[in-house]
């Protein structure tokens, strides 16, 4: 979950700054800067947009796996059918 955290909070930022002038924060957060300059060059941020829909399928997909019951299993000595 935290890396379904980190991949959301990525994106919100590079987003978030693509309208904002690279100047402004240049001096006060070095690699902020050398990260968006990078991202926002060309369709490089189209490109990561797409990348993490991927991503956020495939964390999804292991977190629900890592989550599922195993076969066999009893819930609370309840019968089958009502699980």
């Amino acid at each position: 979950i935290l890396w379904l955290g980190m991949v959301e909070g990525g994106q919100a930022s590079l987003v978030g700054l693509a309208p904002i002038n690279f100047e402004l924060y240049k001096d006060s957060h070095p690699t902020t800067y050398i990260s968006t300059k990078l991202c926002h060059v060309g369709d490089n941020l189209d490109r990561y947009l797409m990348g993490r829909q991927f991503m956020v399928i495939f964390i999804a997909f292991c977190i629900n796996m890592s989550g599922a019951p195993v076969g066999g299993a009893e819930l609370w000595g309840l019968p089958q059918f009502i699980i």
